[in-house]
């Protein structure tokens, strides 16, 4: 069970990265176009003095998250049927 938690964090955390990499690419062709499409949140994230962590998040990263979980669990309910 744990390896199956681990496989899914992962799997959203690199449905996110997709999703920020697939926006910013739409941004630039927009932008291209002369249409701003700035919605990104941030910088957010935490500062001690030893440790410095900030993310942008924009749509794309919420959309990819999102949709990288009903894939896995529409997989993973596949799996469990057969």
């Amino acid at each position: 069970m744990r390896k199956k938690t681990k496989l899914y964090i992962y799997s959203i955390i690199a449905g996110c990265a997709a999703g920020t990499l697939i926006w910013e690419l739409i941004r630039i062709i927009f932008k291209n176009f002369g249409v701003d499409l700035s919605f990104s949140a941030g910088p957010i994230g935490f500062d001690i003095s030893v440790i410095i962590f900030y993310v942008s998040i924009n749509p794309g990263t919420v959309i990819g998250g999102i949709l990288t979980f009903f894939i896995i669990k529409k997989i993973t309910a596949g799996n469990k049927r057969g």
